[in-house]
Order: structure tokens, then sequence, then C-alpha cells
């Protein structure tokens, strides 16, 4: 099989890529291990903003609706529940649907491959019934299941508050929001004053000490200014952060460096979000944890650099569209982030990590 660009992952910044590049006529393929595309917005019921100038604010499974109709108006192939295993000798990517496997030869590469939740370890946590945040929000909103009845949330970042309201909204006591730092981590004050108005305590300068059950999780101790709080739960719902998903770019040969405002590890890439590795590019939290609107800026911006090096496009106005879309990222993202990523591309010339698994 051969195609102009394959895009791994079919999320919102690779949506976006695929936007870009097909609707200058190249033809495109997205690869996901899903069944379907959109990522995790699909199951996101808060709304999103602030997002791209050309995308009112929408919640998160109508921007994935969204996004997936704009892609079908152009010729886009798919392969949704098949995953990148690795690399073949002419540089073609082996894609496998657990059945067979397959090559597929593209002229340029978009990775993005997202990023994946981070663990709180505590002991019991692997008890029945202690789950991420994001698990929490996909029985929810997708799979219309209620997790629990008596839920704890481990983390206060924007996304734990949005789980905890969801929570709430479908009949959920939510007991309280443990934090180990002094304030809450969430940037969106008006999320906290929401959950504060609704009576639901904050746990500041906390953390878990130990859960509790028999075959599932019925309480856990909260270690709050040195005394121990006992708090009945049937759910804990854990954040610890996330960090962009490497694994293909190990594949594929990629360098890496590390910039924690970024999320951790992340490849290396320059200003046209094209990586080290020679026809391979990335976008959205691949690059570099941030919010929505920036990750679909992300993928524009890829898509727009992939044109360009396929004649798709002039450098021009290339250059001119990628300009206009660098200055609207630098107005979404948060300044950490953003000076997370500007530092990150500076040190594009002298990679941290090369041909090096990172644990």
């Amino acid at each position: 099989m051969e195609t102009d660009v394959l895009i791994i992952g079919g999320g919102p910044a690779g949506l976006a890529a695929a936007i870009e590049t097909a609707s200058r006529g190249l033809d495109v393929t997205i690869v996901d291990e899903s069944s379907s595309l959109g990522g995790q917005l699909c199951q996101q019921t808060q709304l999103i903003r602030p997002l791209p100038s050309v995308y009112q604010p929408m919640r998160g499974f109508e921007l994935a609706k969204v996004l997936t109709e704009q892609m079908n108006d152009f010729t886009v192939g798919t392969l949704l529940n098949h995953r990148v295993i690795g690399l073949y000798a002419d540089g073609s990517v082996g894609l496998s649907d657990e059945e067979k496997v397959f090559p597929v030869k593209a002229k340029k590469i978009v990775v993005a491959t997202g990023a994946a939740e981070q663990a709180v370890a505590f002991p019991k946590w692997t008890l029945p019934g202690i789950i991420t945040i994001g698990a929490a929000q996909t029985l929810v909103n997708r799979d219309f299941v209620m997790p629990g009845k008596e839920a704890v949330i481990v983390g206060s970042s924007d996304f734990a508050l949005d789980v905890a309201s969801q929570l709430l909204e479908v009949g959920a006591e939510v007991k309280g929001i443990v934090e180990k730092n002094p304030a809450a981590a969430a940037r969106v004050k008006g999320k906290i004053d929401a959950l504060k108005g609704r009576g639901i305590p904050f746990y500041f300068n906390s953390l878990i000490k130990e859960a509790r059950g028999n075959g599932q999780v019925e309480e856990i101790d909260i270690e709050v200014t040195g005394k121990i709080l006992t708090v009945t739960a049937d759910v804990v719902c854990i954040d610890g952060g996330r960090s962009p998903i490497l694994d293909s770019f190990y594949q594929l040969g990629c360098s890496f460096g590390y910039q924690e405002g970024l999320g951790g590890w992340v490849p290396q890439y320059n200003r046209q979000f094209k990586t080290d590795k020679e026809n391979v590019f990335l976008a959205g939290n691949a690059a570099g944890i941030s919010e929505q609107g920036a990750l679909l800026l992300t993928g524009m911006i890829a898509g727009i650099s992939v044109c360009e090096e396929l004649q798709a496009i002039r450098s021009g106005e290339a250059e001119e569209i990628r300009n206009a879309l660098w200055k609207e990222l630098k107005l979404l993202e948060y300044k950490d982030v953003w000076e997370g990523r500007t530092k990150h591309m500076e040190n594009f010339a002298a990679p941290v990590l090369k041909d090096q698994f990172i644990s």
C-alpha cells in the first residue's frame, strides 16, 4: 500500500493534519488503534475553549464530529483498529490489525499518537475501583456506566475537576479532592469555585496513605496535615498527569529531549514540527502536553509543513500561514507550556538522547 501522507493517530491533532493535507489534494491515510476517529474528544462533554479562530467553543464530542465531517469532505483513507508495529528496511511502516501485518509506503509521516495517563501509587492502589481520571470519564460519557456512588478524586487538574463535575451530574457523591500541593492545579479558577460551591471538600498538602476493601476499594485513608482522615469510597479516580506516547518515535529512530513543561521526554522537532528523522513530522500531545485548542494548531502547522515539502503549496504561502498559526498558538497556550515548547525547539540541533530506550 502507498500513500502521500500517513497520519498515525486519529485524535484532534491527527484530524487537523489530515484536513490540511487532504484539502490540498494529497493522498492521505489515517491509522488508529480505536474503532472510531476523534480520540479522547469523543467522551468529553465539557465545553472546549479556547479553540483556533476557525472554530467556535463547543463540547468535546461535538468538536470530534465537526473535525470528522470536515475530513470526510476530502479523500482520506482510514485504517481503524490498526496499530504500528515497526519499520521495514525500505522505510515502509508496518501495520497490523492483530490478524495480518502489511507495509505502508508513505512519502511523509505525521505522528499524532497523543498522551498516556500516569498513575499515582499508594498501598493497595491496584484494588478494583481505583481507576484513572480518563477511565472514569470514558465509563460515564461513552459507556454510560456509573463507576461508583461515592468517589474520591486524587489530583486537581482542570481535567480532574471536569470529571468530578461529570460524576456529580450522573448522581455520584464526590467525597473529596485530594491534592498533594498547597493549592489546586487547575488553571481555570471557575472550576474550583464551582465545586467548592457545591460543598466538595478540597484536601491540600494531602495524599492517600492507604486504600482498603474486600475485593474492591471500600475506604481510603487521607493524610491531611499530619492527621489521618478515613473516607468511605467505592471509586477512587487518580490523576497523575499525562506524558507523550513515544512508541512510534522509537520505531522510527527519532531523537528526544526532556522538557518538564511539555510532559517529560519529547521527540526533538523544529518550527515546522518536523523531527530529526527525514520525512517524519509530529503533532498534538506527542509534541508536548497542551490544551485541545493548541493541539489542533500543532496538527494544522504540521499539515502545512507536509504540504510545503510535497509541493502542494508554495513555500512563501506556507510560511505565511505557519506564522499566523504560530501567533495563535502563542495566544492559546499557557505561558509555561509555550516557554517549554520554545526552549525545546531551540535544542533541535543538539538532541539530548538518540537511539536509546527511555524508561
